[in-house]
């Protein structure tokens, strides 16, 4: 059996804590290295960019193939879209919304917060993108356990 190694791209340190959350405490996503990179973030189109960065992963003799899951919106979107909450300080009991992203680094029980907020993988991750990244299939389905 060949050994997988994921390795996780992700926009900030607010998407390794719930990709680490989902990989390590709730045992939801394929196991691997996750790594804070903002592929997105150039002066020429958005688009283009993700996709040359795909281009440039996929053509490493070490990656088997690259696996595109989208964001629509915003992780804060994402999280109430697939949690049972009104607004995202309902999951980290923050005081306003401007706190979220450093509450939610800061939380050491993540997991216990998802599954008490009736956390659903079904519904995060769940939506294809529109816009500048319409033609980026999401594949989220590919990563859950």
């Amino acid at each position: 059996m060949a050994l997988k190694n994921y390795c996780c791209f992700v926009e900030g340190a607010d998407e390794k804590k719930i990709i680490g959350t989902l990989k390590t405490d709730m045992k939801l996503i394929q196991p691997g290295k996750v790594y804070v990179v903002n592929p997105v973030q150039e002066k020429i189109p958005m688009s283009r960019i993700l996709k040359a960065n795909n281009k440039l992963i996929s053509s490493s003799m070490n990656v088997l193939r690259v696996i595109c899951v989208t964001q629509v919106k915003n992780l804060e979107d994402e999280l109430i879209c697939s949690c049972d909450i009104r607004n995202i300080r309902e999951l980290t009991n923050s005081r306003s919304d401007r706190e979220y992203k450093s509450d939610l680094i800061r939380i050491t029980n993540l997991a216990e917060r998802l599954k008490k907020c009736c956390f659903c993988k079904e519904l995060f991750w769940s939506k294809d993108p529109d816009g500048a990244f319409k033609d980026i299939q999401n594949q989220a389905d590919k990563i859950w356990l």
